[in-house]
């Protein structure tokens, strides 16, 4: 037994210190994990913490996302993610508003709509404000920021299923901070000086754990195959926007009070937006695209296109630009549509995906 417990801590220590070699010697780069890029910032009022975050600047790092291979990450001097090429100051700037679709999550920013329209559209310069998990909160503020030192032409926002969740409970007003911020213990730890340790020295524990969960979701879509309760070319419905088509869960933080607040709060948000756009002479384009799930499931209990092209109206938006009958249309014409337009077991865009957001947005030059 005494032998069996040394055996067991030898191989602990040997695996703890191998995956340190690892991280630090031989894969240091090669191995850095999603959002490396990240700038997290605490606030403390009455006793409650709040945290907050944006890109860093002048980052370079590899992201690695689900069934994808790694990809480089660049930000400029202001923290926004880009090609690496400077902006010519003649030429006039569009902006690209969004969370991780926007950011362009699992590609490379050339494949990323926003990529795409930088290397057709030559004659603008092409700023991509979008930030994983922001919310119509944050879009505001990063505009707003954008707008005190630089001109625009065209502000293209990318309204999604998840703006949602965020506007219900996960972004925040806080008096006295200019900066929606989130109340959140998970991000407690993802700051903590134990979890920059970890993320910097356990790369290969991390990737073990990466691929299990990937293969325990792939499991579970197989097994719901299996028992006929989701067919081969359909989607496992997620928890942001099975709203369109499901009741509202009971006990869920999505509840009917938490998503009528909700709808208010991106409705203000928008507005607020269009006015900024208005006030700097700017058009504002809302860009809507669905999810497999809302392709397959559909929309019965609540219209998000027509949602939208209501806040649209309302805001006096420049166009709403939907992305619904395009997908639908590829869904029709192709078996392995969710291959064609979706990353692997995710809801983020292929390079073809984007490509089609990419040419509805270059058809408005």
């Amino acid at each position: 037994m005494k032998n069996i417990f040394l055996l067991f801590v030898t191989s602990v220590v040997f695996y703890i210190g191998a995956d340190i070699i690892f991280s630090n010697y031989i894969f240091k780069k090669e191995l850095s994990l999603k959002y490396d890029c990240f700038n997290y910032r605490n606030y403390s009022f009455n006793n409650i913490d709040y945290h907050d975050y944006n890109l860093s600047n002048n980052c370079i790092a590899v992201e690695k996302q689900r069934t994808v291979e790694p990809y480089k990450v660049l930000t400029d001097h202001n923290g926004y993610r880009f090609s690496g090429k400077k902006k010519d100051l003649n030429k006039q700037n569009i902006v690209f508003l969004g969370d991780s679709f926007t950011y362009g999550l699992g590609v490379k920013f050339e494949e990323s709509f926003p990529g795409i329209v930088e290397h057709r559209i030559k004659n603008y310069n092409v700023y991509n404000l979008g930030v994983p998990s922001y919310g119509t909160q944050k879009y505001y503020f990063t505009l707003s920021k954008f707008l005190e030192k630089n001109k625009v032409s065209k502000v293209f926002l990318t309204l999604d299923f998840t703006d949602v969740s965020d506007a219900a409970y996960r972004w925040i007003k806080i008096e006295n901070l200019d900066t929606p911020v989130i109340n959140s213990k998970r991000l407690i730890k993802d700051i903590s000086s134990w979890k920059k340790f970890k993320n910097s020295n356990f790369k290969g524990t991390r990737y073990i754990i990466f691929y299990l969960r990937n293969s325990a979701r792939y499991l579970k879509i197989k097994f719901y195959t299996y028992m006929n309760l989701l067919d081969e070319s359909e989607v496992m419905p997620s928890n942001y926007a099975y709203f369109t088509y499901e009741d509202l869960r009971k006990g869920s933080k999505l509840n009917t009070n938490s998503f009528t607040k909700s709808m208010k709060i991106i409705e203000k948000n928008i507005l607020d937006i269009s006015a900024l756009t208005t006030k700097n002479n700017a058009d504002l384009y809302i860009v809507i695209l669905p999810w497999p799930e809302t392709l397959v499931f559909g929309q019965n209990k609540f219209d998000w296109e027509n949602f939208s092209e209501d806040l649209c109206r309302k805001s006096n938006c420049f166009k709403l630009l939907s992305l619904f009958d395009d997908f639908r249309e590829i869904k029709e014409k192709n078996e392995n549509w969710q291959d064609l337009i979706y990353i692997k077991e995710d809801v983020h865009l292929t390079k073809f995906g984007n490509n089609l957001v990419a040419k509805k947005i270059i058809n408005e030059f």
